[in-house]
């Protein structure tokens, strides 16, 4: 239990979900907590562990009957770190294991492995622009138009070589693409892409950092990104940022890649979807895959980013997608 439920105690309601023989909630003492706690949580507790002294002193001023032969542990953490921050989760499975457990820890998915945050040389540009995407990146272009506007200024975050925007000039010619990337050799061949398909006048690249963008508030009318979220070690900077450029009536179309629950799935996936790609491809496409995300980390970081009114699920075996329609008004 800590504050607002949103960094600490959800951190530690994840930990222990992992931990066989335990069942786990995590709840906030505060009137905003995501989930406040209640005289049926406290019940159903058999153990009680609290971040702060002031949490377990407001339980007891507000719950002293609940309390009644429970056990209230204080784990003495300040509210200085954000959901799964690798210092917060490091001191939380050391706390936690003076008091539970923990050697039977049965991941329920793999660990997330980061890749490179840029693929920022000539060769892997050029080996990324060479795999098929075509069906994948159609249907991405076409989902975003259906919730976009009809005209207005788009913002494409992470576009790589630009095969999105490309195919979205070609269905919606009123749109005005604004496309950044932090690979400079990725821009060089999304340049030449951009130049072959004649869309040029629609589509600026740019090359920008999406966790530090140098654009106005509420510049644009719609915010779209494919596959940019895995890349990134903390996405949070990212959709602060993307609430932050974003009109308040925009649309939002994210998608990405979902972690597999186990190496073996992982290893099912590459060989169903890039079976007929050269080693390094597939190698790509592995690392991708184990370093994305699950559907319930997506869910706390859009939250805890404060993106609102957003549909967030699972839209083939291997992806995750957010999407918010754009509306005349908020």
């Amino acid at each position: 239990m800590c504050s607002q439920n949103k960094w600490r105690s959800l951190t530690a309601e994840k930990i222990c979900q992992k931990v066989s023989g335990y069942s786990v909630r995590s709840a906030g003492t505060e009137k905003g907590a995501r989930i406040r706690v209640n005289e049926g949580l406290l019940g159903w507790a058999d153990l009680i562990f609290v971040m702060e002294k002031r949490h377990s002193d407001r339980l007891r001023s507000k719950f002293p009957e609940s309390l009644k032969g429970k056990k209230v542990i204080c784990l003495q953490i300040p509210d200085n770190y954000e959901y799964m921050e690798p210092e917060l989760v490091e001191i939380l499975e050391a706390k936690l294991s003076l008091h539970l457990e923990m050697s039977d820890n049965e991941t329920n998915f793999m660990e997330r492995v980061l890749e490179p945050e840029v693929m920022d040389t000539w060769e892997e540009a050029v080996e990324y622009d060479s795999m098929d995407f075509t069906e994948v990146n159609a249907a991405f272009a076409k989902s975003a138009i259906e919730l976009g506007p009809m005209s207005g200024k788009i913002l494409d975050a992470g576009t790589g070589t630009a095969r999105i925007p490309i195919a979205i000039s070609q269905m919606r010619p009123t749109w005005e693409l604004t496309c950044i990337d932090l690979s400079a050799n990725m821009l060089t061949v999304g340049a030449q892409n951009v130049e072959k398909a004649g869309v040029r006048s629609q589509i600026k690249l740019e090359l920008i950092d999406a966790k530090a963008m140098p654009y106005p508030d509420s510049y644009f009318d719609m915010v779209i990104s494919n596959s940019i979220i895995h890349h990134l070690p903390d996405p949070l900077p990212f959709l602060r940022e993307v609430k932050r450029v974003l009109k308040p009536n925009g649309a939002i179309f994210l998608r990405d890649l979902l972690r597999p629950k186990d190496e073996a799935l992982r290893d099912r996936l590459v060989e169903m979807y890039a079976g007929e790609c050269n080693s390094h491809q597939k190698q790509l496409f592995s690392d991708s895959l184990q370093a994305a995300f699950t559907l319930a980390e997506v869910e706390m970081m859009v939250e805890t980013a404060g993106l609102e009114r957003l549909r967030i699920y699972e839209s083939s075996d291997r992806h995750w997608t957010a999407e918010r329609v754009w509306c005349e008004t908020v």
